[in-house]
């Protein structure tokens, strides 16, 4: 198991059971895949970096966490709302997955216009500590 796929799979349960958020996006739309999305609204595990910063006593790892919200609109309303409540959905959660231990900090949001002008995209980014509980 890798840090970052642990990451992402805290991150999926974590939003799937915040119900503010599944009232924006339902369950079903909270995706990891490699192409534009065809349904919407959606928010789709996107890139992830693994940093290590092993030490004598911990194998542990920086990962920066990417989420993609997408929308169809040509503002950024719903986009900036569904981006609020992934923020809140992941706000301090502290875990084990995957053999990892991890605990989620924001990084940072930013909005950007698809050149159509019909959607709205959203990258939201956490750092996520993770130390490897399987190699101690």
């Amino acid at each position: 198991m890798e840090a970052s796929l642990a990451a992402q799979r805290l991150a999926i349960i974590s939003m799937r059971a915040r119900p503010a958020l599944l009232a924006l996006v339902p369950s079903v739309n909270i995706i990891d895949r490699n192409e534009r999305p065809e349904i919407f609204p959606c928010i789709i595990c996107g890139e992830a970096q693994t940093v290590g910063e092993d030490i004598d006593c911990a194998d542990t790892s920086t990962v920066y966490l990417t989420l993609h919200v997408w929308t169809k609109e040509n503002v950024f309303t719903a986009c900036k709302t569904i981006a609020g409540e992934i923020r809140r959905a992941l706000r301090n959660v502290s875990a084990v997955q995957d053999g990892f231990s991890l605990d989620f900090s924001f990084e940072d949001s930013r909005f950007l216009r698809d050149p159509s002008g019909i959607y709205s995209h959203g990258v939201v980014t956490f750092n996520v500590l993770a130390e490897d509980l399987v190699s101690l």
